[in-house]
């Protein structure tokens, strides 16, 4: 299960019609906008995508408030991969990571290609810089 945050603003302004985002998952240390966020192969990558907002940005502080009075459950099929990198497996992890580098995130750029544009590489949280 993993806890959303419903923008209720947005629906009743009737924004969503025009895609605004009105459904955050809470990742812990940030938010999701990407309403598919339980379908994304890159769900457990997340850090700078398009649909990321951290949460001490001002969105996030709002969200963060707007949970207190909207907090809900969802339940999230994880894969066999998921579940070995959420029970700690630092290997599982690393392994699921090298799968998903070349795959297009939703917003079509791959891992590689949205490092680029941050400048700097794709690595773990993992691994040791050099």
């Amino acid at each position: 299960m993993i806890e959303i945050v419903i923008d209720k603003e947005v629906i009743a302004a009737g924004a969503t019609k025009d895609g605004a985002p009105w459904k955050y998952y809470d990742l812990g240390d940030s938010y999701c906008s990407n309403a598919f966020w339980s379908t994304c192969p890159h769900r457990m990558a997340c850090a700078r995508c398009y649909f990321n907002i951290p949460k001490p940005s001002a969105k996030g502080v709002v969200l963060a408030a707007q949970q207190a009075a909207n907090r809900l459950l969802e339940e999230v099929w994880l894969s066999p991969e998921e579940r070995d990198a959420v029970s700690g497996d630092v290997e599982a992890l690393e392994g699921m990571l090298n799968k998903l580098r070349d795959k297009p995130a939703l917003d079509g750029r791959t891992p590689g290609e949205i490092s680029a544009t941050c400048g700097s590489q794709v690595s773990s949280p993992f691994t040791e810089s050099e």
